[in-house]
Formats: structure tokens, C-alpha cells, sequence
């Protein structure tokens, strides 16, 4: 913990001056750095022009806890446990300590512990037993690094596919769950919904997790889980207009960092919105959840897509 302060917060030390700072051998420093970079994963590196160690990267938080896949499982069903305890003097000790732990596995795994009614919540999480031998089995992949196979069906596919995948990351997305990472036969980035993940199996071929993978960026054009195709850089310009109680709650949240909000009346009865988006099928249902109080004005594809739902909507009631 004394060695990473001083990575943190001091010009470059090297073994000799960390050591006189702890009065220890100057040995027992370079082999907990050594232990450090190898068994913590952390990015610390000698600077042959500083003549010091440093820091590759950012690291706000120092590892306590090496979490395995049993961890995670345990801590998903331990706060399926708790919504008998909403309002108990208990909460806010149990949420500071859910927060801390998820901490320390933030860059693989994302759980919305922050929030606490998803937090304290069992509606969502209804895990089975099949959903927990599958999740312990991503949780695995993810934290150590190892690629997997399994059998997956597209949303708008009725057959399964054959996929081997590197797991970057699970996150939990609107109470569903979901693996990113890279797909080897595709050569890109893709996002699967475990509940579509058919015969999931953890091969022995380890691979090196990218320092660049930001879970934020992955979704940066996304509304939802869709992300779509970040790497061509095309987005969408994406308008719509809200009347009535959807105006006043659609200005009321951040939905997207992209987002611009005009106010078309006073009263603030009637607004748009504005997002730059690289995919439209999760705005298109969020648009549609709405009703008569939403229109998609632009671009002309976007609102296509939600006049052609409403139309095989209103046929179903004719």
C-alpha cells in the first residue's frame, strides 16, 4: 500500500529511495513490485529516462481483494437477500461496503450498485440455477482473462451461431446482463445478452486484456445496450419532440451525453431533444414507450422505423 502511495504521489521513486522510506531491504521492495505487477495486474513500470517507477496508467484505487468468480456469484445472490432490509439502519452500511467491493473489480464487471433501489432489488435478478452455473462461468472468463465458445441467437434470428469470444467486460444494462468483448471470427467488438448464450465454455487460451478498452467509449453511441458501429465514426442525428407530462420528464433526466434540450413553449409543455447516435433501435422503443406525447422528427430512417411500428401496433387493435 506504502509502495503504491509513493507510485501515486511521488516523482518517479526508485528501490533504494522507497526502501529508506520504509527502512526495509532494498530487495524486499523490488520483489513486491514485482508482486505487484504480476499477481495485482498493476501498471507499474521503471523509467530507465526518470530512473524511477511509475505508473502506465491511472489506477484510483489499490486491489485489496483478488476477486474470483465465486465472489461475484456470492455477491449478486447476497444482494438479491437484502430487500428486507430497505430502511433498516443497516442500508447505508451494507450499500458502502456493496460499493467498495464492486470497486475493486469496476473495470471488468459493472453492476449499478450506486442506485438504490437497483441496488436493493429483487425484480430483476430472479437468477436460477442454470442462470448461476452460466454467470459463475462468465464471471471466470472475464476476471481471468480467458477466451470462450458458445452457441448464440441474434435477436432477430431464430438459429444459433458458433462464437469464440474474448470477454472483456459483463455489465448489467437495465437489469439484463451482458458480455463485451472481442469477437475473433467477426475481428470486432460485440455485445452478447447472456441470456441468449447457449453451451458457454472457458477455454485455457489466456489472452491480455486491452488497457485501452473503456467501457463508456463502447457505449458513447448507444441509447441503450445497442452500440452500434463505433469504428466507422457515423452517427446519427437524432430529434424528437415531446409534448405534455413526456416533456416535462424527458427534461427533467440525462439521458445521453450527447444531449441537447430546446424548449418550444414557456410553460415547458412542449420540448426537443437532440442526441448523436451510432444506433437507433433502442431509442426507437424508448420513443414509442411514450405514446401520442413523442414524435421522431429526424433523421428521415428514424422516424420511419417508429411510424412502421406504430402502424403494426394500431393493425393489432383494428
Amino acid at each position: 500500500m506504502r509502495i503504491h502511495e509513493m507510485v501515486s504521489r511521488t516523482h518517479f521513486p526508485n528501490c533504494s529511495t522507497i526502501a529508506k522510506e520504509l527502512e526495509v531491504n532494498r530487495k524486499t521492495i523490488q520483489r513486491d513490485i514485482n508482486f505487484m505487477r504480476d499477481e495485482m495486474d498493476l501498471p507499474i513500470e521503471y523509467s530507465d529516462a526518470n530512473h524511477g517507477y511509475h505508473y502506465t496508467r491511472p489506477v484510483s484505487e489499490f486491489p485489496f481483494l483478488k476477486t474470483t468468480a465465486e465472489d461475484l456469484v456470492s455477491l449478486i445472490l447476497a444482494r438479491n437477500a437484502l430487500d428486507p432490509l430497505r430502511g433498516s439502519a443497516l442500508e447505508a452500511t451494507l450499500r458502502s461496503g456493496f460499493q467498495r467491493l464492486q470497486a475493486s473489480m469496476s473495470e471488468q464487471v459493472t453492476i449499478p450498485w450506486s442506485d438504490l433501489d437497483q441496488a436493493f432489488s429483487v425484480k430483476s435478478m430472479g437468477m436460477t440455477e442454470r442462470d448461476i452455473f452460466l454467470f459463475n462461468r462468465l464471471a471466470e472468463a472475464v476476471l481471468e482473462s480467458r477466451e470462450i465458445t458458445f452457441e448464440y441467437t441474434k435477436l432477430n434470428s431464430t438459429e444459433s451461431e458458433k462464437r469464440r469470444v474474448r470477454p472483456f467486460h459483463l455489465a448489467e444494462v437495465d437489469g439484463g446482463w451482458y458480455v463485451i468483448g472481442w469477437d475473433l471470427a467477426r475481428d470486432a467488438k460485440r455485445t452478447f445478452a447472456v441470456q441468449r448464450m447457449k453451451g458457454v465454455n472457458v477455454t485455457q487460451k489466456k489472452f491480455v486484456r486491452p488497457q485501452g478498452f473503456s467501457l463508456e467509449d463502447h457505449f458513447a453511441g448507444s441509447f441503450g445496450v445497442w452500440a452500434g458501429d463505433t469504428t466507422s465514426g457515423e452517427t446519427y442525428r437524432v430529434k424528437i419532440r415531446f409534448t405534455g407530462f413526456a416533456a416535462r420528464i424527458v427534461s427533467e433526466r440525462r439521458w445521453h451525453p450527447s444531449q441537447e434540450i430546446e424548449n418550444l413553449d414557456e410553460s415547458g409543455e412542449a420540448i426537443e431533444l437532440t442526441l448523436d447516435l451510432a444506433a437507433l433501435e433502442d431509442v426507437v422503443r424508448w420513443v414509442l414507450g411514450f405514446g401520442s406525447q413523442a414524435e421522431a422528427i429526424e433523421p428521415p430512417e428514424f422516424r420511419q422505423m417508429v411510424s412502421d411500428e406504430l402502424e403494426k401496433a394500431a393493425q393489432r387493435y383494428r
